[in-house]
């Protein structure tokens, strides 16, 4: 019987240690290198968040350096804004845990909620700026995209969406 029990046991551990190789396993067939890959896909322009603007049609010289300075005026007032606000953060996450004071941690959020509010105007008075530097067809075309810009890397499945995937976990 122990002899019966003992080929039972290796022979689980065994088939369990096949079917979990994997891609370590010898025959497994490596990813393709960068060398390999093919060249075309480097070879495609990429297409970032700053040069949104730039392609809309039959925009002039003059335009375009316009909207690059309108550009370079909103990156800067969003990354005042993002340093605002993880300061603000760092203060809430340290009220939270510090004491039961109700009335610092409200006015916390006050000032978090009003520089958002700011943000936010602030942006809607780029998107402004941006159309009066449009003829009206450009207007159109620049209307008709989404007000912001999100990439493939965010779609839902990818790793570090995991929640979008899985369904909301509340704890």
């Amino acid at each position: 019987m122990f002899v019966i029990s003992f080929l039972l046991f290796t022979m689980l551990f065994s088939f369990d240690a096949i079917a979990q190789r994997g891609r370590r396993a010898p025959d497994a067939q490596p990813r393709q290198r960068a060398a390999e890959r093919p060249v075309e896909r480097f070879e495609r322009p990429l297409r970032t968040a700053a040069e949104y603007c730039l392609m809309l049609p039959d925009l002039t010289e003059e335009q375009q350096a316009d909207i690059r300075e309108l550009r370079l005026q909103q990156i800067e007032r969003n990354t005042n804004h993002r340093n605002q606000m993880a300061e603000l953060r760092a203060r809430k996450r340290t009220l939270m845990t510090a004491a039961e004071d109700t009335e610092s941690m409200n006015e916390l959020i006050d000032e978090m909620t009003a520089l958002r509010n700011v943000h936010m105007k602030e942006n809607v008075q780029h998107r402004q700026a941006l159309r009066e530097l449009l003829t009206d067809d450009q207007r159109i075309i620049f209307d008709s995209k989404p007000m912001y810009r999100h990439d493939r890397r965010h779609a839902p499945g990818r790793r570090g969406n995991l929640h979008l995937r899985q369904g909301s976990r509340r704890w």
